[in-house]
């Protein structure tokens, strides 16, 4: 039986949602948690605001932890508050380096390992 109602519109809906799914496979997990987390930091956290805190010697009480302020130094950094991020924590801009290396890196292995699963699909079909 023919569909009537059937448009070539959304035949043209499905094509992006078909690129999302391929760029997220292509990204991976990983990458995809770095990449949402960099956001995160990017546009939702205000770095001025002081919150709770889970870290153990903070709430011992000591005054500094050589992990504390990392995130907020992200954050400074990522609405380009250098100087700031600098003093907030001295590894946030080598952290942001290593991260969008890190990012990079895995999206180069997922296009060269596709690249060769579609070479050697198109060998045998």
């Amino acid at each position: 039986m023919i569909n009537l109602f059937k448009s070539k519109k959304s035949e043209r809906e499905k094509v992006p949602v078909y690129k999302i799914f391929r760029s997220v496979k292509l990204i991976g997990l990983e990458g995809l948690i770095w990449i949402s987390s960099l956001l995160y930091l990017a546009f939702f956290n205000n770095p001025f605001n002081q919150h709770f805190t889970i870290c153990p010697l903070s709430n011992a009480g000591f005054e500094h932890c050589p992990g504390c302020g990392l995130g907020n130094a992200v954050s400074l950094l990522l609405n380009g508050y250098f100087i700031e991020s600098f003093y907030s924590h001295i590894l946030g801009i080598p952290a942001v380096v290593i991260i969008l290396f890190r990012v990079y890196s895995i999206i180069k292995f997922n296009l060269s390992r596709n690249k060769s699963l579609i070479k050697s699909r198109s060998i045998y079909a």
